[in-house]
């Protein structure tokens, strides 16, 4: 079988009413802070097209253990996620993916 050259990262979450106009700022400090992290290949940031304040965070892992340890240092409150976790009013989604091997 062959192996995935890498694996997404795919958060879809509502932002707080109140800080949606931070949300730039907010992923301008995430970007800083999952480059600090080993194995990022790439980070997108989706807004929404309209006013439901539905975000979509994708990010581009060389492994899935690489992108274990950023989102188990996520869940487990580190300090350099604080301020993008207080501007989340709920996950909807999170989860890890690998491409389709044909």
């Amino acid at each position: 079988m062959q192996r995935s050259s890498h694996v997404l990262e795919l958060a879809i979450f509502k932002v707080k009413q109140e800080c949606v106009a931070q949300v730039p700022v907010l992923r301008a400090g995430l970007r800083e802070t999952l480059k600090a992290f080993p194995g990022l290949i790439e980070y997108r940031a989706y807004c929404p097209m309209s006013d439901d304040r539905i975000f979509a965070d994708l990010a581009m892992w060389d492994s899935l253990e690489n992108a274990q340890k950023v989102a188990k240092a996520f869940n487990d409150g580190d300090p350099r996620f604080s301020e993008y976790m207080h501007a989340i009013e709920n996950l909807t989604f999170m989860s890890h993916l690998v491409p389709e091997m044909n």
